[in-house]
């Protein structure tokens, strides 16, 4: 270097120069670059713990989730996994995995409501839901239910909607969850004749309104208790756990919440053999009859499938929910 230049082709220094030495620059230069392949091939013989983040607190879906196929995956790898729970943190915890150095030591189990809707919601996130992640495996799905409180007469959706239509009072609905849910009680109030009254209500603590709107998981433990009726889910086929149950969209016409889907992403840019050798074991964690037996007490329906099918499914999601948000004029702030 000259005065702090740069070498450039021609430069009278680069003559006086030896050729040895020019030739041993130029093999230790790109020594500090890691390249994806180097990446990869330190992922696949490293012990190095990973993390799988969940934006949710203990005890949570996506948390049971996560933890119903970590240890199976981390025996799968030979490599320990530890499930990192952050209550309130889903768009922040969405965030900092979007900027994590793509080595395959962090991952994110998030599910479609609460990775993708913030973006309609919020100007003020800083990540894009695809572009910024790597899909790697599709986990698991649940229906989103419509109940209501045991001791109420509404056996139905119809009755339900009956009621909702006898006077300006309507019917109460408590809103729980995530996301979608919020999302499931604006198609309620955008039918035209229907009149519900929302307020804010807590599964976790037991609080059942008249009418409530969530993942079925939370729901089908007070179901099982007696204290609610699910009279409707909004997928058929995620509800194995009460496939009697018919679908909303039977007796109220309209854009349906789509289930909510558990998928497991990893940063953008993972190498592609990283991406493979997690979407496998997380596969073959979900064929587990142990696993599968926790997620049908819990009320999920363990899905599997490669990074692409986890893609188009989120994608298709994102896509229902743009829907729901234009048709209530729901605008980002």
């Amino acid at each position: 270097l000259d005065a702090g230049r740069p070498l450039r082709q021609g430069h009278p220094r680069d003559e006086r120069m030896p050729k040895r030495k020019r030739r041993i620059a130029l093999f230790c230069c790109p020594g500090g670059v890691r390249t994806p392949q180097a990446v990869a091939q330190e992922a696949a013989c490293s012990s190095r713990p990973i993390a799988i983040v969940v934006a949710w607190p203990p005890g949570a879906s996506a948390d049971l989730v996560a933890r119903a196929v970590d240890q199976r995956m981390s025996g799968m790898l030979g490599q320990p996994i530890v499930t990192d729970s952050r209550s309130g943190a889903a768009g922040c915890s969405a965030a900092s995995t979007s900027r994590i150095e793509a080595r395959g030591y962090t991952l994110q189990v998030t599910h479609n409501s609460t990775h993708g809707l913030i973006s309609l919601f919020s100007r003020n996130v800083t990540y894009d839901p695809l572009l910024d992640f790597t899909c790697i495996a599709p986990l698991a799905g649940a229906a989103n239910a419509l109940s209501v409180n045991a001791s109420l007469p509404i056996r139905s959706v119809a009755n339900l909607v009956a009621c909702a239509r006898s006077g300006p009072q309507g019917v109460q609905v408590g809103i729980f969850g995530s996301l979608d849910h919020h999302l499931g009680t604006e198609l309620l109030r955008i039918h035209p004749g229907l009149h519900f009254a929302f307020v804010p209500s807590s599964a976790i603590a037991g609080h059942i309104h008249p009418g409530m709107i969530g993942a079925l998981p939370a729901a089908w433990g007070p179901a099982r208790e007696g204290r609610v009726r699910i009279l409707g889910v909004t997928e058929p086929r995620q509800a194995t756990t009460s496939p009697e149950v018919p679908a909303i969209g039977e007796t109220i016409e309209g854009p349906g919440v789509p289930p909510v889907n558990f998928t497991l992403f990893g940063p953008a840019g993972l190498p592609e053999p990283i991406v493979a050798k997690l979407d496998a074991a997380a596969n073959e964690a979900l064929a587990n009859p142990q696993v599968r037996a926790r997620f049908a007490d819990a009320a999920d329906q363990p899905l599997g499938g490669t990074p692409e099918d986890a893609r188009r499914l989120f994608t298709e999601d994102f896509e229902a929910f743009r829907r729901i948000t234009d048709a209530a004029g729901i605008r980002p702030e």
